[in-house]
Parts: structure tokens; sequence; C-alpha cells
């Protein structure tokens, strides 16, 4: 019984080390590298984004976002694998797995990760002219061009694809739903422009090919805003080989 008895409390203290020691590997700097909601999912890093939260050995806490002067402090405290962040009184309970601290606040999912995220820099290649029958095909958008920042169309919440065939192209994604539009060849390019006779909208659709075998597909909806989708062609991604 003794030695049972030793043996449980020698196992205590191991568990407590433990804990002790994975507290220990919380404290430094944490960045958010993604937030999820509603099907969507992005890394702030794409948009420039900064947020950090740095859990000192004292139990105290910052947190700071890029384009903002100040630092918000509070405190934070670990229990197994919880971590706690209070800031501004406005507690925040994180989950320490695989080396991440995740939470759930107001439908977002928020990750922070110890490795600074790096942005998914994005530049477009140059256009090339092409042959009408070089735009055949499906193609998948990877990349949205506004205002001259491109960020992944993951932030759209599902996939964007354009139908080329012929001289029909066929949207589906975003705010389209197998949209069928004419398009005409002409300089290398096929393009497409009309109004909408219920609304009164305009929309035109232009499609080059660029030098890296994208397709660079633009929209213009008059007041509604103008956009590119950076497009890969579908049949090449489902060719190449898993990572």
């Amino acid at each position: 019984m003794k030695k049972a008895f030793a043996a449980l409390v020698i196992l205590s203290m191991l568990l407590s080390a433990v804990a002790v020691a994975e507290a220990a590997d919380v404290t430094g700097t944490w960045y958010l590298i993604s937030i999820e909601s509603e099907g969507m999912a992005f890394n702030p890093s794409d948009f420039g984004m900064s947020i950090t939260m740095e859990l000192k050995e004292d139990g105290t806490a910052l947190s700071a976002t890029s384009g903002e002067d100040d630092t918000a402090e509070g405190t934070w405290k670990m229990e197994g694998d919880k971590v706690t962040v209070d800031i501004d009184d406005s507690p925040v309970e994180f989950t320490l797995a695989d080396g991440k601290l995740s939470a759930e606040q107001d439908g977002m999912t928020m990750v922070f990760s110890q490795e600074e995220p790096v942005a998914d820099t994005f530049t477009p290649a140059a256009p090339v002219e092409a042959e009408e029958a070089d735009f055949a095909g499906t193609w998948t958008a990877v990349k949205i061009g506004l205002e001259g920042q491109y960020y992944p169309v993951s932030i759209l919440g599902g996939d964007v694809t354009a139908t080329i065939d012929g001289a029909t192209i066929t949207l589906d994604g975003f705010l389209f739903s197998g949209t069928s539009m004419p398009l005409e060849f002409a300089d290398g390019k096929m393009a497409f422009s009309g109004t909408d006779e219920e609304s009164g909208a305009t929309l035109g659709v232009a499609a080059t090919l660029l030098e890296d075998g994208m397709l660079a597909l633009d929209l213009d909806a008059g007041d509604q805003g103008a956009f590119t989708f950076y497009m890969n062609r579908a049949e090449a991604a489902e060719e190449a080989p898993a990572a």
C-alpha cells in the first residue's frame, strides 16, 4: 500500500510538472493566422493585416493590431489545454492543440500560431494574344483582384468557375448560378457587354489569357464595381499530382 501511495504521489508530481511546462510553452508572441466565419476562411496577412497576442511569464497579456497605435493590455491563465486571455474585461478561452491556439467568438473561429504568417503574394502574369480555341474549357478561380489588391477566392465562401464553350461563357458561384452569356472574339480576347432589361444594370465581361497559363476574367458591373478573377484551367488542376 505504501509503495502504491508513493507511486501516486510521484505520478501527481510528474503531471504537475508537465502542466507547468505546458503553461511555460505558451508564453511568447502569437500571430493570428486564420479567421473562419460562415464557411469563409482567410489569412489576415493576405489583406495586409497583422494581429498579435503576447503572453508574458508574469501572467500579463498584450494585444496589438496593425494600423492601431494603442496596445491593449490584460491577463492570461492556463488550465490543462485551455488558455483564457482577458483583454479589456472580455475573456476568451483558447484551446491549445498541435502548437496552435484556437477559439470561437461571435460566430468566428480564430487560430493563432507562434510562427509569423507569410502573406500569399500574387502578381498577375502579362497577357498574351490567343486563338479563340485556347479559351475553351472549365476554369476555376484562385484569386480575386480588386483595386490593385489580390485576395484568395476562399473569402467568397465557395468555388467560382467559368466554362467557355465556343462563343458562350457560363459562370457559377459567387453572384452567378449557371449564368450564360455570349462572347465575341477579337484581338486575342473574348468579351461581352450587355444590359439587364429588368434592372437596367450593365455587365461587361472580358477574358484574357496570361503568360503563365491562367485566365484573367474581368467583370464590370457598372455602379456595382469591377473586379478580376484569376483562374486556373480545371483540367490541369485535376491532373496535377497530389502534394
